[in-house]
């Protein structure tokens, strides 16, 4: 279960116990779960926000495998490589982490279903936006049977049919302010809205990544009224 805690737009842990044990259970929507999910992010800076959220998910979660991150050659050159020092402000150290480039996307979907075969992985994140039903399938069944998470970002995409067992909508938000510098940017963070899961109601929430406790943080105020009564509604189902 990921670490995750309720917190007010000032950084500071909120003074009521009760809204407690609700957001402890919200946390366990941020697992990895074991098996395919899937990611929705926009343009521009999405694809950046897509995988530092994973990567968050990841690093909050532990684990001792690799971090393997897959996408066409060309989806890096168009939107930037994931360097050893923003792997780590994520709580990632980069000996973890495997970077595949293959040409097209049927490359990056075998390299992924390989990866999660070999059980070396915690975590398999692939770029890929024409992903199919029987693709998808695959690597669902290939992440269950190694006990990893296969994650697949699509930028822009609406999504088709996919066995994923989650589907994300994930866009980045402004960050808080700096605690030492009101010119600095301060903590990540993003708007994730679960649309299906199968274990559960879906949700949004506003998060932030908190590089001091290697968890993320449930931003209050952010996401509107209805966000204690989602992490209730986790709590439920």
């Amino acid at each position: 279960m990921v670490p995750l805690r309720l917190v007010s737009q000032t950084g500071l842990a909120p003074a009521s116990a009760g809204a407690g044990p609700p957001v402890s259970a919200a946390g366990a929507v941020f697992g990895l779960t074991s098996g395919l999910e899937e990611a929705t992010v926009p343009g521009g800076p999405g694809a950046a926000a897509g995988l530092g959220f994973w990567l968050a998910r990841a690093a909050a979660a532990g684990g001792e495998r690799m971090i393997a991150v897959v996408a066409p050659r060309n989806w890096f050159a168009e939107r930037g490589g994931l360097s050893a020092r923003g792997a780590r402000r994520f709580g990632v150290e980069p000996g973890r982490l495997l970077l595949v480039k293959p040409r097209t996307e049927a490359e990056v979907l075998w390299a992924m279903e390989e990866i999660l075969r070999s059980g070396a992985a915690d975590l398999a994140l692939g770029a890929a936006e024409a992903a199919s039903l029987t693709q998808t399938r695959r690597l669902d069944m290939a992440a269950r049977l190694s006990g990893a998470c296969a994650g697949l970002i699509r930028v822009g995409a609406g999504g088709g049919l996919s066995a994923a067992r989650r589907r994300w909508a994930v866009r980045p938000l402004a960050s808080g302010p700096d605690p030492w510098d009101a010119r600095a940017p301060g903590r990540p963070r993003w708007r994730a809205q679960l649309l299906r899961r199968r274990d559960g109601p879906p949700g949004m929430w506003d998060l932030e990544w908190n590089d001091e406790t290697g968890r993320l943080d449930l931003v209050e105020g952010l996401a509107g009224d209805s966000l204690g009564e989602t992490a209730r509604a986790v709590a439920a189902g």
